[in-house]
C-alpha cells in the first residue's frame, strides 16, 4: 500500500494522456517512401494557417526530375492542398490535384456560424491563401473567391485508394479506375476521418450524429452532447438558440482542453438554464428516445431526440497502412533488426569493457553479443537493399557511416584486446568506449546545435559537449595520468595523491560529475577517503538539492550528466519514439526501488568501513554489502543503464534510462517535488495539437498541463526545451515560482526558433 501512496505522491496526479497517431515524417514533410510527403493537418499541428504554410514549404524538397510524368499528384483540396497547387503553379510545374468530394469540404461540414481562429497571430504565411479570424461562412466565401481568381488543375470525386511504386516513380490509382503516374505525391487530405466511437450499445441508432452542420435540425429537440472539447462547446453554444433542452456529457472534471471563451460561454448558458453539463460521466447506452449515462454517484435516465457524439476524430489510419506510409511509433521489421543490433552492440561494448574486471563469462557474453550484433547490421543492410524505400541525405550517409566506424572500432580494440594482448595506444577496451562516447556527443551535439537554432538549446548542447569531453575523459583518462607521471600532483604520501586520488586511482574523477547513485563509487568504495565522503555527500545532498530547487531536475540531468549528454545529442532525432502508454506511466518510477537498493548497499558499505575498527562485527555489513553489490553492478550499471539504456536508442528514445531506471533521478524526484521550477503555459493560446507531449522523451503530458492553464512541475522534466521550442503557438514558457510570484527564465525569449 505505502508504495503506491508514495508513487501518487511524486507523480502528484500529473496528467497521462496519450499521443494521437500521425504519419512519421521528417522534417522536410517526407514519409518513409522516398518523395512522397504529408502537408497540413496530418502533420500534427491543427492550423490553417500553418497548413496553408505547409503548401508552399513542401515544394522546397520535392525533386526536380525531369521526365514526361507530373511533378506531383496533390490528394486533397483543402487549404494545404490548395496552397501546395498555387506554389506549383506558380513555380512552373507539371502538377494534378486529386479531391474525393469538393475543394474545401471538410471546411463545408463544420457547423454554422463556426468561429476560426487565425493561429498563430504573429506568423506570417508565404501562401496566397490568408487566414483571418472570421466565421465559416466568410471563410468559405474568401477560399472559393482565391480559387476562382487562381484555377488549379483539380479533379473532384476521384478518392485515392492506392499508391504503388514502379521503376521511376508512383501509380495512383482511384475508385473510378483512373490512374495516375507521377515523380512525387503530397498528400494534404487533412485529418478528418473516421469519428472516434464510444463503443457502447444503441451507436448506430439513426439519432446518433457525429458532427453538426444546421443548428436549426435540433429545433424543440432535446439534445445530448458527448464531449469536452472545442468542436462539442461550440456545437452546444450553436444549438443553444434553437433546442429544447441540451446536454453535455463529459467524462472529464472539467473544459480543461477548450477554449476560455467557448468554456465561459458554455458555463453562461448553464447559469442560465439553457446547458445543463455533467462532468465526470459516460454514456453507457442509447436508445431512439433515451441515453443511459453513468456518473460518479449513479446510473441515469436522460431524454434524447439527437446525440452528437463529438470526441475527435482518428487519422485515415487505414490509407496510410495500405500504401506503405509508416506511422509514427509503429515498429516493422527493420525496427526489430535494428533493436537486436544495437543491444547486442550493448552487451558488447559494457560487457566487454568490464570483461578485464569481471568474472570470463563477461568475455564469452561479449563475444557473443557481437556475433549477434554482425549478423543483425547484416540483415538490416539486405533488408534496406531489397526494399530500397529508404531515401538516403547527406546526413543518413554520414551517421550511417559513423556508426560503422563506431561498431568496426571497438571491435577491434576488444577482440585484439581480450584474444591477443594488444591494446590499442596502450589502452584497455574501457578507455575506448569512453573516447567514443564522447566522440559520439561531440558529433551529434554539433549535429543538434545545428538543426535546432536556438540560443538555449546552443548553451546546453556546448555544455554537454564541454563536461563530457574534459571532465569525463581527457581529465580522468589522460590529463590526470600525464600529470601523476610528471609529477605536478605531488609525491605519493602528498594529500592529492592519498586522499583525492589514492594509489593512483584516477578514475575517481569521473566523481566531480557523476554524482551517487549514479556513480556508485563516489560512496561505496572499500577504499574510500574523509575528500570523497565530504565531497561526496555535499555534492548528491546539498548541491543537486540545491540545483533542483532553484532550476529543476534537468539543471543536472539536462546540462550536466553524461547520460542526459547522449541522450540530448545521440537520441535528439527520436525523442517522439518514447511511450506514453498506461504501462509505461506505471514503470517510470522503477529507479525508486534501485534507489532504494542503493542506498542500503552504501549505508552497509560505510558503517563497515569506519566502524569495523570500533565495533568489529560491523564488518558483517560491509560483507553483505559487497555480495550484492556485484550483482547489483550487473543488472544495474551494466544491464539497465548500459545494454537497456543505449540499446532502446533508436526504438523507445534516449531516455529510458532516465526517465524508468536512473537511481539518481529517482533521488532527484524526490528533491523535485519541492522545487521552485516550473514549464508556465498560457491557456488561451494552446490548440491542445499535443506536439509538445509527442516531442517529450520523459514521457511527460505537456499537453495536459498546458490546455489546463497549469504550471507544468513534473518530477520528469529535464529541461530539454523541445516542449517550448516546438510549440506552434509560443504557448509554453520555462520560470519559478516563489509563492504567488514567477520569474521566468532569461534564456526563456531566446527558446524558440
Amino acid at each position: 500500500m505505502w508504495p503506491q501512496v508514495y508513487f501518487n505522491w511524486l507523480r502528484n496526479f500529473s496528467p497521462t494522456g496519450s499521443v494521437e497517431i500521425y504519419p512519421e515524417i521528417s522534417d522536410s514533410f517526407e514519409t518513409n517512401l522516398p518523395n512522397v510527403f504529408v502537408i497540413g493537418d496530418l502533420t500534427g499541428v491543427p492550423l490553417l494557417k500553418m497548413a496553408a504554410e505547409s503548401g508552399v514549404q513542401v515544394w522546397k524538397h520535392i525533386p526536380e526530375i525531369s521526365n514526361n510524368r507530373l511533378d506531383a499528384v496533390i490528394i486533397g483540396s483543402g487549404p494545404a492542398g490548395v496552397s501546395c497547387a498555387m506554389e506549383a503553379k506558380r513555380l512552373g510545374k507539371k502538377y494534378l490535384v486529386l479531391e474525393s468530394n469538393l475543394p474545401f469540404q471538410t471546411i463545408q461540414s463544420y457547423p454554422k456560424k463556426k468561429p476560426i481562429f487565425a493561429e498563430p497571430k504573429e506568423f506570417q504565411s508565404n501562401s496566397s491563401i490568408k487566414i483571418l479570424d472570421t466565421v465559416k461562412e466568410d471563410l468559405l466565401k474568401d477560399l472559393n473567391q482565391i480559387l476562382k481568381q487562381n484555377p488549379i488543375n483539380l479533379e473532384t470525386n476521384q478518392r485515392v485508394i492506392s499508391i504503388r511504386k514502379d521503376h521511376a516513380g508512383y501509380v495512383l490509382e482511384t475508385e473510378t479506375g483512373s490512374t495516375y503516374q507521377t515523380n512525387s505525391v503530397v498528400i494534404a487530405m487533412g485529418k478528418s476521418g473516421d469519428p472516434k466511437k464510444l463503443g457502447i450499445k444503441g451507436e448506430n441508432e439513426s439519432n446518433v450524429s457525429y458532427r453538426l452542420i444546421d443548428p436549426k435540425e435540433t429545433s424543440g429537440s432535446s439534445v445530448i452532447i458527448v464531449g469536452g472539447g472545442d468542436t462539442a462547446l461550440e456545437s452546444a453554444i450553436l444549438c443553444s438558440e434553437y433546442a429544447k433542452e441540451i446536454t453535455i456529457i463529459h467524462r472529464g472534471g472539467d473544459f480543461s482542453k477548450a477554449k476560455s471563451e467557448n468554456k465561459n460561454l458554455v458555463l453562461t448558458l448553464e447559469s442560465e438554464g439553457k446547458v445543463k453539463i455533467i462532468f465526470e460521466s459516460e454514456l453507457q447506452e442509447i436508445t431512439p428516445s433515451f441515453v443511459f449515462v453513468k456518473t460518479k454517484q449513479s446510473a441515469i435516465k436522460i431524454k434524447a431526440d439527437l446525440i452528437y457524439v463529438m470526441i475527435g476524430t482518428l487519422p485515415p489510419i487505414g490509407f496510410f497502412e495500405r500504401v506503405g506510409i509508416k506511422l509514427q511509433n509503429q515498429k516493422n521489421i527493420m525496427d526489430w533488426v535494428g533493436l537486436t543490433g544495437l543491444v547486442s552492440f550493448a552487451m558488447t561494448a559494457y560487457f566487454g569493457k568490464a570483461s578485464f574486471y569481471g568474472p570470463i563469462w563477461f568475455s564469452f557474453l561479449a563475444s557473443f553479443s557481437a556475433f549477434i550484433s554482425a549478423v543483425s547490421l547484416i540483415t538490416y543492410a539486405i533488408i534496406v537493399w531489397k526494399k530500397r524505400e529508404t531515401k538516403f541525405d547527406h546526413w543518413k550517409i554520414f551517421k550511417f557511416s559513423y556508426f560503422l566506424f563506431v561498431f568496426f572500432y571497438f571491435l577491434t580494440v576488444y577482440f585484439s584486446s581480450s584474444y591477443q594482448g594488444y591494446h590499442l595506444l596502450g589502452k584497455y577496451p574501457s578507455f575506448h568506449y569512453t573516447f567514443l562516447y564522447s566522440l559520439t556527443i561531440l558529433v551529434f551535439g554539433i549535429r543538434r546545435m545545428i538543426v535546432r537554432k536556438t540560443d538555449y538549446i546552443f548553451y546546453q548542447t556546448l555544455s554537454l559537449i564541454g563536461i563530457q569531453v574534459f571532465f569525463l575523459f581527457l581529465l580522468p583518462e589522460l590529463i590526470l595520468p600525464a600529470l601523476g607521471e610528471l609529477g605536478y600532483l605531488g609525491s605519493q604520501d602528498g594529500y592529492i595523491r592519498t586522499e583525492i586520488f589514492p594509489s593512483d586511482a584516477y578514475w575517481k574523477a569521473y566523481g566531480f560529475i557523476l554524482a551517487w547513485p549514479l556513480s556508485m563509487g563516489v560512496l561505496y568504495d572499500g577504499g574510500i577517503t574523509k575528500f570523497w565522503l565530504v565531497y561526496g555527500i555535499s555534492f548528491s545532498f546539498v548541491f543537486i538539492p540545491f540545483l533542483v530547487y532553484r532550476y529543476g531536475k534537468g539543471a543536472y540531468c539536462g546540462w550536466i550528466c553524461s547520460c542526459g549528454g547522449l541522450a540530448e545529442t545521440l537520441g535528439d532525432e527520436y525523442r517522439q519514439k518514447m511511450p506514453h502508454s498506461k504501462t509505461a506511466y506505471r514503470f517510470e518510477h522503477s529507479g525508486q526501488y534501485i534507489l532504494f537498493l542503493a542506498a542500503i548497499l552504501t549505508f552497509l558499505k560505510l558503517v563497515g568501513v569506519f566502524g569495523k575498527f570500533y565495533f568489529p562485527s560491523f564488518i558483517l555489513g560491509e560483507m553483505v554489502a559487497d555480495s550484492v553489490k556485484w550483482i547489483y553492478d550487473i543488472v544495474v550499471d551494466i544491464g539497465l543503464a548500459g545494454v537497456v539504456g543505449v540499446g532502446c536508442y533508436f526504438f523507445y528514445s534516449g531516455r529510458v534510462w532516465c526517465r524508468m531506471f536512473c537511481p539518481l533521478a529517482s533521488l532527484m524526484h524526490i528533491y523535485a517535488r519541492f522545487s521552485q521550477f516550473r514549464i508556465f503555459s498560457d491557456k488561451k493560446k494552446c490548440i491542445s495539437c499535443n506536439i509538445c507531449t509527442k516531442n517529450c522523451h520523459q514521457g511527460i503530458d505537456v499537453m495536459g498541463y498546458a490546455s489546463r492553464g497549469i504550471p507544468m512541475d513534473s518530477v520528469q522534466c529535464v529541461r530539454c526545451s523541445a516542449c517550448v521550442s516546438l510549440c506552434p503557438t509560443d504557448v509554453l514558457q520555462f520560470g519559478k515560482l516563489n509563492g504567488n510570484q514567477v520569474t521566468f527564465d532569461l534564456l526563456d525569449a531566446k527558446m524558440r526558433k
